[in-house]
């Protein structure tokens, strides 16, 4: 692991134990065993090594590349996994709406980023129903917000309700999709789900 990898890696851990507001460029040099010179000729400031660790994230979750599930099995598998890559970088949805009033350039690629999701979550949508997975009494309902709105704000909530915060219960946001598609499920979609593993 070369030193921008460490500090990265350094930087993620302290953030997601004790927030960004706690944490200074000095603290993360410190625990990643250099010289905050060091440090400061990889990354000029803690807002440069955040938006570095989006876009880690956004490379690990994929869904710009990524071709639309075949199935709603796939598409709720998808889900559970993008959970976990939310988990691994927690702060950011412990604190997006702070960090993105404090630095333009991530609150740019977080907006844009959010728009081609819910794009492609109504693009997934018509595919499923197209494909018979869902009814067609689900064109009536503004699916693609309700996951979008539990996707954001799952931790946010789970927060507000003083519950803990742990990996078990952030991806207990991906059983609430599953909910959200249940009302609409056609017989051919409850077949595909008997046979999924891990939803």
């Amino acid at each position: 692991m070369g030193t921008k990898e460490k500090i990265l890696a350094v930087a993620l851990n302290l953030f997601n134990e004790e927030g960004t507001q706690k944490i200074t460029t000095n603290h993360i040099a410190k625990a990643a065993q250099i010289s905050p010179g060091n440090l400061y000729y990889h990354f000029k400031n803690k807002e440069q090594i955040i938006c570095e660790l989006y876009m880690l994230m956004r490379e690990k979750i994929g869904f710009e590349e990524m071709d639309l599930p075949e199935d709603l099995c796939q598409a709720l598998l998808y889900c559970r996994y993008v959970a976990s890559v939310w988990w691994e970088f927690r702060f950011f949805r412990k604190e997006m709406m702070v960090l993105i009033e404090k630095d333009g350039k991530l609150k740019r690629m977080v907006i844009t980023d959010n728009r081609t999701q819910l794009e492609k979550l109504g693009h997934l949508i018509e595919h499923l129903l197209n494909e018979g997975y869902l009814r067609k009494s689900v064109e009536e309902a503004n699916l693609p917000t309700l996951i979008m709105m539990f996707s954001q704000f799952w931790m946010p909530y789970l927060q507000l309700m003083d519950q803990n915060i742990d990996k078990e219960h952030a991806l207990e946001v991906a059983t609430e999709v599953k909910r959200i598609f249940l009302p609409y499920l056609s017989e051919k979609a409850k077949l595909n789900l008997k046979t999924c593993k891990g939803v």
